[in-house]
C-alpha cells in the first residue's frame, strides 16, 4: 500500500505541471503523428520515432473529438490540433495524460525488480527514490517518447529474468512482447536492451537460443502490429519488408547520429556533441542523495549487480551518441539506479547505526526535487549552483516550456511588446493576444525596453551575443531571462 501511495503522490505531482507549462518544442510533432495513426490509419509524417508513445499521447485528444486533417507537416498539424486559449490547455493536458501510464508501468517494474533482488522493504525504498526523481516526473508529464522508453526498456530486461528462470511458452511470449513494446517506444531501446541483456546474462542467453528466437519472433510481430501490419520497399537495403517505417526510422536515427546535433556542455558549444556528455549530465540532473545510494550498490551487495550492469550498458551505449540534447535519452538508467539504491537503503535500514544516515539521505532526496516544484524538467542539483545555464541547456534546462510564464509575467506589467528571439517560436502564435508582440532582435545589441532571452538559443547558437556581456537579468521560470533597458 505504501508503494501505491508513493506512486499516486508522484502522479499528482506530474499532473499538477500540465497547466503550468506550455508545449515543449517536440510535443506538437508527437501529437500529430499519433493522431495520424489513430484517425487515418497511417504513420507517414516522421519516422525517427516509433508510434507507441505518440499514439498514447494522441489518445486523449482523439477521444475528445480531435481528428487528423492532413496538415502539411507534423508540426503544423500538431499546432492545429492544439488550437488556442482554453481548447489549447485542455487538449495539451489530455495528451500529456496519455503518458502517465508509462510512469505507472515503470514504477511497477522498479517494484517487482527490487522485490526479486532485495525484498519488499527494498522495493518500497526503490519506489520512493524513483517517484521523486525530477527527470522522471518531468518526462512523465510531456507528450514525448522518453518515459515509454524508460518503462519498456526496464520491463524487457525484467522479463528476461523470469524467462531465464523458466523459459516456457508463456514466459517466452511475455518476454517477446516486452521486447517488442520497448522497440515501439524509442529506437534507443533497439541498442539499450540487447546491450543490457548481453552484459547481465552473457552466455546464459545462448543456452536457450531456440526460446530466445521465439521471443524475438513475438517481438517482431508486436512491432509489425504497432506499424499496422504495413509492408513496403525499403530503399537503403533494397528489400520489401514488414513494418517498413521501423527500418527507415532506424536509418534516419543512424544518419542523425552520424551527422551529430548542436549541443552545449560546460560552457562549450559543439555541432557534434561530447563523448562525456551523459555522465556529466547524469551527475548534474540527479539528486545527490540518489547518486550516493545508487552508487553505494557497487560496494554493498552482489545481488544488485544486474541493476548496476543495466545502468552501465545504457551509459556505455550513450558514450557513442552524437545526439546530446538531454538526459531524457538515457532515462531508463533511473530504473536500474532505483533498484540499486533501494537495495542499499534496505540494507542500511536493517543496521541501527545507519538508520539516521538513511533518513537524512531520503529526506534530502525528497526535498531536492520538491523545492524546485514544478520545474522538474529544468531541475539541477546543488552541483550546478545558481547558474545552471553555464553547464547545460536544451531539454535539460530550456525546451521552450516557459513561454506561457513569460507571457503572464509581461501581461502583469502591462507590457505590449518585447524584443525576443525565442527557442519556442510557435507558442506566441497559438497564444494570440495573450502574448505581447515580439520585435525582431539585434543579436549584437539589446533594444530599448523589454528584452527576453531563451537560454537554449543563447547557449547553443550564441543568439543573442549581447547576453554574454551583460549581467543576468530576471529569471522567468528557469529557462528565460528578462531585462528592461531604459
Amino acid at each position: 500500500m505504501l508503494a501505491v501511495l508513493l506512486v499516486l503522490i508522484g502522479s499528482a505531482r506530474i499532473v499538477s505541471t500540465y497547466s503550468v507549462f506550455n508545449h515543449t518544442i517536440d510535443e506538437p510533432d508527437h501529437l500529430a503523428a499519433g493522431m495520424e495513426w489513430l484517425s487515418a490509419g497511417k504513420y507517414l509524417y516522421e519516422d525517427q520515432h516509433p508510434p507507441l508513445a505518440r499514439v498514447m499521447g494522441a489518445l486523449g485528444p482523439f477521444l475528445a473529438g480531435e481528428r487528423w486533417h492532413s496538415g502539411p507537416d507534423s508540426y503544423h498539424e500538431g499546432y492545429r490540433i492544439l488550437g488556442h486559449d482554453a481548447h489549447y490547455d485542455r487538449i495539451l493536458a489530455l495528451g500529456r495524460a496519455g503518458i502517465l501510464p508509462f510512469f505507472w508501468i515503470a514504477s511497477a517494474v522498479v517494484f517487482v525488480w527490487s522485490c526479486r533482488s532485495s525484498g519488499p522493504l527494498a522495493a518500497v525504498a526503490a519506489i520512493l527514490l524513483f517517484t521523486t526523481v525530477p527527470p522522471i516526473l518531468a518526462h512523465s508529464g510531456l507528450i514525448t517518447t522518453d518515459m515509454a522508453a524508460a518503462a519498456w526498456t526496464g520491463a524487457a530486461v525484467l522479463a528476461s529474468f523470469f524467462w531465464l528462470d523458466k523459459p516456457n511458452s508463456r514466459r517466452t511470449a511475455m518476454f517477446g512482447a516486452a521486447l517488442g513494446l520497448a522497440c515501439l517506444s524509442k529506437f534507443s531501446a533497439v541498442v539499450f536492451v540487447p546491450a543490457a541483456l548481453l552484459l547481465i546474462h552473457r552466455g546464459r542467453l545462448w543456452r536457450h537460443r531456440r526460446s530466445l528466437a521465439a521471443a524475438c519472433g513475438v517481438a517482431f510481430l508486436v512491432v509489425w502490429a504497432g506499424y499496422r501490419f504495413s509492408f513496403a520497399r525499403i530503399d537503403y537495403i533494397h528489400l520489401r519488408l514488414p513494418a517498413p517505417r521501423f527500418f527507415t526510422g532506424i536509418g534516419t536515427v543512424w544518419a542523425h547520429n552520424a551527422g551529430g546535433h548542436p549541443s552545449y556542455l560546460l560552457g562549450q558549444r559543439s555541432p557534434h556533441g561530447f563523448w562525456y556528455y551523459y555522465p556529466v549530465i547524469l551527475a548534474i540532473k540527479t539528486p545527490l542523495a540518489f547518486l550516493l545510494l545508487a552508487g553505494g550498490a557497487i560496494l554493498w551487495r552482489k545481488r544488485l549487480a544486474p541493476a548496476l550492469l543495466f545502468c552501465a550498458a545504457i551509459l556505455l551505449c550513450a558514450l557513442a551518441s552524437r545526439i546530446n540534447i538531454g538526459i531524457r535519452h538515457i532515462l531508463p538508467v533511473y530504473v536500474g539506479m532505483s533498484v540499486a539504491g533501494g537495495g542499499v537503503a534496505a540494507s542500511m535500514a536493517r543496521r541501527r547505526s545507519a538508520r539516521w544516515i538513511l533518513a537524512g539521505l531520503l529526506l534530502w532526496q525528497v526535498a531536492s526535487g520538491w523545492l524546485q516544484h514544478p520545474d522538474y524538467l529544468a531541475y539541477t542539483n546543488e552541483l550546478a549552483g545558481s547558474h545552471p545555464e553555464n553547464i547545460l541547456a536544451d531539454s535539460d534546462l530550456d525546451w521552450g516550456q516557459d513561454m506561457k510564464r513569460l507571457g503572464e509575467r509581461l501581461r502583469r506589467s502591462g507590457v505590449t511588446e518585447v524584443t525576443f528571439h525565442p527557442f519556442n517560436k510557435t507558442y506566441p502564435v497559438l497564444a494570440g493576444d495573450a502574448f505581447p508582440r515580439i520585435l525582431p532582435a539585434d543579436t549584437q545589441h539589446p533594444a530599448a525596453g523589454w528584452n527576453a532571452v531563451s537560454i537554449s538559443t543563447w547557449k547553443i547558437f550564441g543568439v543573442p551575443a549581447w547576453a554574454d556581456r551583460v549581467r543576468p537579468g530576471e529569471r522567468v521560470g528557469r529557462s528565460i531571462l528578462l531585462w528592461y533597458f531604459p
